[in-house]
């Protein structure tokens, strides 16, 4: 016996009522959320994904990947979504995404393949997580230990035996030519020279200032 159409209806209602209760969940998420077609297009996208582009969810709705990013990122994106769609399994990469009124962000994102009914892969649902800190943390640990590294090659360049001249007081270089001691220091450290004359020199060098001091 077929249903009554008011039944249909209310079924339609309350189905209607549950996807927006869910959109009203998703929207809530700082995490953006979005939903992508084999072909790249945009079947839903969460108000975290759309508002990094200075979009509403309906602006992006329908679009598709290269209708959002330039040419080059696109691209990065379309081949984890062939390739999610070609393997079937969940995919998680680093990801770059330029932003619109703010210096470019860092996601870490989550593709993860739905199937049809015929048990193949339909659509992808993203979710993506902001590791901008975490990025910017890394890239100063690395510049961190870049300078420490340059710091241990300088001190290890003035280590050991420095084959100096007893006379003249000029040392010999790796390449075995013979440099003056503040040269060789100037260039092996962060070291540099201001130059004056000690009392002892003073004396030696100009008696008769002394004599008359």
């Amino acid at each position: 016996m077929a249903g009554r159409p008011g039944d249909a209806d209310a079924e339609i209602a309350a189905l209607q009522r549950k996807v927006e209760s869910l959109e009203i969940v998703l929207d809530a998420s700082t995490d953006p959320i979005f939903h992508i077609l084999e072909d790249g297009t945009y079947r839903y996208v969460n108000l975290a994904f759309s508002s990094h582009f200075d979009r509403t969810p309906e602006q992006v709705i329908g679009r598709r990947i290269y209708d959002i990013f330039p040419q080059e990122e696109a691209d990065k994106r379309m081949a984890v979504v062939r390739r999610a769609f070609a393997t079937g399994e969940t995919i998680v990469f680093d990801v770059r995404v330029p932003m619109a009124r703010e210096p470019d962000r860092f996601f870490i994102t989550s593709v993860r393949p739905l199937k049809g009914e015929d048990g193949r892969t339909a659509s992808v649902v993203c979710i993506s997580k902001d590791i901008t800190e975490r990025k910017q943390a890394e890239a100063e640990r690395e510049r961190v230990i870049a300078d420490l590294q340059d710091a241990l090659a300088q001190v290890r360049a003035l280590s050991g035996l420095l084959p100096i001249c007893a006379n003249c007081k000029k040392i010999r270089d790796d390449q075995g030519y013979w440099t003056q001691i503040e040269s060789y220091i100037r260039d092996h450290s962060e070291a540099d020279f201001s130059h004056g004359v000690c009392p002892d020199c003073l004396g030696s060098l100009y008696p008769d200032v002394i004599d008359h001091a």
